[in-house]
């Protein structure tokens, strides 16, 4: 089979890869139809953000399984699939002791875990071998290339679930960041609370133009110290209710501090671009505000409260239908590097892309 292997920082290379005669009996091999370009995909690969090299990325996929392990029983051949791509070594290595946390099905805060597309090799190929606990079979009803994006929009229900409780009509939302998951966000918000005053900030116009019917105010944030970046800035102090970090980037940390009302919830689930540090000043202000600060890690899976079963319901809507529109960009897996190429230039500012979401065709 061929791969998109990340060679080392900033060298990505289409290779041939053998594929393994023995396959796990815990294991289905799935054929991989389409792959989704997450952020987090882009410092990966070109900010020396892999843990190892070389690397084959992609953890946001559908495939169709076309072998099982002989131990796997809830699967079968020709099952559409996507996967969980936390690996919790507490449930695969059943001779370890399970952590307190996969023990109460918190399994994306285990202890001891694995990741498909970022510790080991992930769906930017052609074949995978993939966990049966890891399996989430998807609705016929649902595209391939919508299933793809199953596992971020898991992770967008996630978000929302962190701030469901401070929902009021009364309550203003402010999203830092609109890209795939913030749109997803955004819509879901739209759909489950029709009155939510939600605004929306972005450097990003295309992105804002495309959130413009899932918001109430959309703002153009360039962050390059401008006067009128300044006057935003100082206008959106203590003015929201919910802050939602969604961005990555570091300064947009400490201006939700800001930008959050007294007894407030600010939400980091941005991955980070740079190192953050607190003032003691912020601190004190954060203190004196008595703000709630909440992280967001991945998403929940295989419990009561699963975002999978949230997200494949969302994205078999049939008011979802345009969700289509957010994938900007798909790729054959031989062109893949060029598009990931232009995806990093472009969030430095070194060309302009009209992009919301990648995917890559494997099939």
């Amino acid at each position: 089979m061929i791969a998109l292997s990340l060679i080392k920082n900033k060298k990505l290379k289409i290779i041939e890869k053998k594929v393994s005669k023995i396959l796990h009996p815990l294991k289905c091999r799935l054929q991989i139809l389409y792959s989704g370009i997450c952020a987090s995909d882009i410092p990966r690969a070109f900010n020396s953000m892999s843990y190892t090299y070389p690397l084959i990325m992609g953890h946001e996929f559908v495939g169709k399984i076309i072998q099982t392990g002989k131990s796997v029983k809830k699967f079968n051949r020709n099952d559409t699939v996507s996967a969980y791509p936390l690996i919790p070594q507490c449930i695969n290595n059943p001779k370890k002791n399970k952590c307190d946390h996969c023990e109460s099905e918190k399994y994306n805060l285990c202890n001891n875990y694995s990741y498909y597309g970022s510790r080991i090799d992930g769906s930017f190929c052609e074949i995978l071998d993939v966990y049966e606990w890891n399996l989430y079979k998807i609705d016929k009803k649902i595209s391939y290339k919508l299933g793809s994006l199953i596992e971020p929009t898991a992770v967008a229900f996630n978000i929302f679930n962190k701030f469901q409780d401070f929902l009021s009509k009364k309550n203003k939302i402010l999203l830092i960041g609109s890209g795939f998951i913030g749109q997803i966000l955004a819509r879901i918000l739209k759909r489950t609370n029709p009155n939510v005053n939600l605004t929306a900030l972005d450097r990003n116009l295309f992105k804002l133009k495309e959130i413009k019917k899932y918001s109430n105010d959309q703002l153009l944030f360039k962050n390059n110290n401008t006067s009128e970046d300044q006057y935003i800035l100082s206008s959106l102090n203590n003015k929201y209710d919910v802050v939602i970090e969604s961005s990555g980037n570091h300064k947009n940390f400490i201006s939700s501090l800001n930008f959050v009302k007294k007894n407030g919830l600010v939400i980091f689930s941005g991955n980070p671009n740079n190192d953050i540090k607190f003032s003691k000043n912020q601190i004190s202000s954060i203190l004196r505000k008595e703000i709630i600060i909440k992280g967001v890690w991945n998403s929940s899976f295989k419990k009561k409260m699963n975002n999978w079963r949230f997200a494949e319901n969302f994205l078999r809507s049939a008011n979802n239908s345009n969700l289509e529109q957010l994938i900007t960009h798909t790729v054959d897996l031989e062109k893949s590097s060029i598009l990931l190429n232009k995806i990093y230039l472009a969030k430095n500012k070194k060309i302009n892309l009209r992009y919301i979401k990648g995917i890559i065709k494997s099939f």
